[in-house]
């Protein structure tokens, strides 16, 4: 069986295990129409491989890398014709040789080609040829880390809403904010919220609260409850707060665990009193049609209904 596109096995993996079921497995198990669903799930595999390494991440890295490799073989290229530092040995050509032929050698010596058509001359070809080989074994070894190193990492694809809400629903008040998750399931997961003020140059948390859950899949709700006696604390930081908007800013900080690398996702914002806006339900980023989603919308992600004048009142009498 082919791992489906929810197996946590990376690209790579898996593009090889296609193979081996196409190539190998068909001599003598597999049916013409297994090798066909084969073929068709490795150009899917290949594809969404593609995809993700052309993303802007490990595009720009490539591309930054690459730009590196000219930089440098142009560089000592120069240094090459100028000093006329080379002793060209190929007998098949002329004595007229062109600058193209200095740019070559340095390109095959920063990659440790050395074909031995050309040889720096003694002195100053071996000086230059010293210092690009010292360039050339920091590069490839810092060059081919660090694109492993973004293959690995989680692209920034965890999301906070722009505001904090003070939020009506349900005959209850809350003061809300909501988690978009684009990327992979998030597990283990932890929001903090504080309510921080500055008092003589000095940050007090005022309160602090933890929210937990097993499992982030598309959106996360963080909310504390302002209504009722046993919530009166919540309620009476934030009144001071708001009354103090200039000094007051609420932190929430969100941090999981990648559910196929099990890396650590960590997430944190600051918002400021003028962030704070009244509103009801939250906006669907998404819908279910039986038990499938829809493709999320994530233009909703930051919306809430509107309040009706009565919510509204409700709303002002409970933090007056």
């Amino acid at each position: 069986m082919i791992p489906d596109d929810s197996s946590p096995l990376p690209e790579a993996i898996r593009i090889i295990y296609s193979l081996f079921c196409i190539i190998l497995i068909p001599k003598s198990y597999l049916s013409d129409l297994n090798l066909i669903m084969g073929l068709i799930r490795l150009k899917k595999t290949i594809l969404n491989g593609a995809s993700y390494i052309l993303n802007h991440r490990i595009r720009n890295t490539v591309l930054n890398g690459v730009a590196f490799y000219i930089a440098v073989t142009l560089v000592f290229g120069l240094l090459y014709f100028f000093f006329d530092s080379l002793d060209f040995r190929s007998v098949s050509r002329s004595n007229a040789f062109h600058f193209l032929d200095y740019i070559y050698f340095s390109a095959v010596t920063f990659t440790t080609i050395g074909y031995g058509d050309i040889v720096p001359k003694a002195g100053i070809g071996h000086l230059i040829v010293f210092i690009e080989s010292c360039i050339e074994l920091t590069f490839f070894p810092v060059f081919g880390g660090y694109i492993a190193y973004k293959f690995l990492q989680r692209p920034n694809d965890i999301l906070l809403t722009d505001n904090f809400f003070i939020r009506f629903r349900n005959d209850r008040v809350y003061l809300s904010s909501r988690v978009g998750n684009k990327g992979k399931y998030l597990v283990d997961c932890t929001a903090t919220f504080e309510f921080i003020q500055i008092a003589n140059n000095v940050k007090r948390t005022l309160l602090r609260r933890e929210i937990n859950a097993p499992l982030v899949e598309m959106t996360w709700y963080l909310e504390i409850r302002l209504d009722g006696d046993e919530n009166r604390s919540s309620r009476e930081h934030l009144k001071t707060m708001i009354s103090n908007p200039h000094a007051s800013m609420i932190r929430t900080t969100i941090s999981g665990y990648d559910s196929d690398s099990g890396n650590l996702v960590h997430l944190f914002k600051y918002y400021t009193m003028d962030k704070l806006i009244y509103g009801g339900k939250f906006s669907d980023v998404y819908r279910w049609e039986g038990v499938k989603r829809t493709e999320p919308d994530w233009t909703h992600f930051n919306k809430v209904t509107p309040l009706t004048p009565d919510e509204q009142q409700v709303i002002d009498d409970l933090l007056n």
